[in-house]
């Protein structure tokens, strides 16, 4: 009873620091709350709801997979209409945010880090030991990640080493002064924790909410391809999938059910994720008229609202949350592009039309004429299958680097229209406004 408390105590801490708006001020006593053997870290690592059912909100809040309609742009804070439109001030001071949310994680995990420095390794905890300190290297990671999609501008190789990161915290000491390296050394550390995982991970976890070296691959494909290192992405989406490359067909699910797909029990998960939005999307009726009627994810994925927009219900969360998590439909994408961009094209249709002939009713296999043409084929379908899968926001930044594949965003706010054009400073979202003045890092130019 005394440990089960311990841990109340310990979540009941750090949530309040997810929500406090005296975030930064909070010194927790360490010596009260830190676990002590290698079993109470895993229990932390694995019962702590900020590491997986916390995501990235304002990156999918962001992006343009859905659109609000005017009752429910009007529901939102006052926060939320402005992220929702990317303006200033998208980040309460009172509430709990991405910022603190990312930051948390970021603490639960370099605590745990330190528990097993102090511990050290033997031959008798070898395999728990590896598995405490690979997850938390790998929640860290991943923290680190998605803070930077939403306070960094989108990894470019010219421009890494001036462009401000994001703050890289590797110790769970609150008086360690705050700092902002550069773009390039926020995601060196990224990759450098993410491999220090894989090397650490069981190939599969004993179930998916684990961290395992598939899913250390699996997001070391995602940062490399927001980092425009297709070769690397394609690697990486190759590794994950050599560990698990299940695929389940579509014509067997039931679509009458309102929540067709299995949710946390999806043989594709690799690693779940999950989040909760407090607005109804809409599905944008361009994007709804890409799937053809023999695509079964057009019944898998959407259905009629009662006010007649479209509406999303294929998460793989299987509920009204939304998966965020990697599985492995978009590591034969991430492969299929990789491959594509190094002009080998008959890999990725071969990719593509593994990925395809799962989806829709009497695939005939797609074809390519040359790079290009396949390269728009496997976006095309990436936008189609990723859906509210918390990915679109990175797959903006790092297209709108390529000229072929920029986009302006528009979107109606009240009776004002805005605008977000291709590489705007926007991209990289506002620090909120109590991190800046607690802090003194500089805020992103708007």
């Amino acid at each position: 009873m005394k440990k089960i408390n311990l841990y109340i105590l310990l979540l009941a801490v750090l949530s309040t620091l997810a929500s406090c708006k005296k975030f930064l001020d909070e010194k927790p006593d360490k010596k009260l709350l830190v676990p002590k053997s290698l079993e109470d870290y895993q229990t932390l690592l694995d019962g702590n709801f900020e590491l997986n059912l916390s995501s990235n909100i304002a990156a999918f809040v962001s992006s343009d997979d859905y659109s609000l309609s005017a009752d429910a742009y009007n529901r939102l804070s006052v926060e939320g209409r402005n992220l929702y439109t990317w303006q200033d001030k998208s980040f309460s001071d009172v509430n709990g945010n991405d910022w603190s949310s990312s930051y948390t994680q970021v603490f639960i995990a370099n605590v745990s880090i330190e528990g097993t420095e102090k511990i050290g390794k033997t031959g008798f905890n070898e395999q728990s030991w590896n598995n405490v300190r690979g997850s938390a290297l790998f929640f860290r990671g991943r923290a680190f990640f998605e803070a930077a999609l939403n306070w960094a501008k989108a990894y470019d190789p010219a421009s890494a080493m001036t462009d401000p990161g994001i703050p890289l915290t590797m110790t769970s000491d609150f008086n360690v002064k705050t700092t902002r390296p550069n773009v390039q050394e926020t995601y060196n550390r990224i990759l450098n924790d993410l491999k220090q995982a894989a090397d650490l991970l069981p190939a599969n976890a004993a179930h998916n909410i684990r961290p395992s070296k598939a899913a250390a691959y699996a997001y070391l494909s995602r940062v490399y391809l927001a980092m425009r290192d297709y070769p690397n992405a394609g690697k990486y989406a190759d590794a994950a999938l050599q560990l698990n490359n299940q695929l389940i067909d579509y014509a067997d699910l039931d679509n009458t059910e309102f929540y067709p797909l299995p949710g946390i029990t999806n043989p594709e998960i690799i690693m779940f994720f999950s989040m909760e939005v407090s607005f109804t999307p809409e599905i944008d009726q361009s994007l709804y008229d890409l799937y053809p009627n023999n695509d079964y994810r057009k019944t898998v994925f959407f259905e009629e609202n009662r006010d007649g927009s479209m509406g999303f219900k294929g998460s793989y969360d299987g509920s009204y949350a939304y998966f965020t998590g990697v599985a492995t439909d978009e590591m034969y994408l991430n492969r299929a592009e990789s491959a594509a961009r190094a002009n080998k094209v008959n890999d990725a249709m071969d990719d593509l039309n593994t990925l395809l002939k799962k989806r829709i009713k009497d695939f005939i296999p797609l074809t390519a004429t040359d790079q290009s043409a396949a390269l728009r084929l496997i976006l095309k379908e990436r936008r189609k299958e990723l859906v509210l899968r918390g990915t679109r926001w990175m797959d903006l930044k790092r297209l709108n680097k390529e000229p072929e594949f920029a986009l302006t965003l528009k979107r109606s706010g009240g009776s004002q229209e805005y605008v977000l054009p291709p590489n705007d400073p926007k991209y990289a979202l506002p620090i909120p406004d109590q991190i800046i003045r607690k802090s003194g890092i500089a805020q992103n130019v708007r």
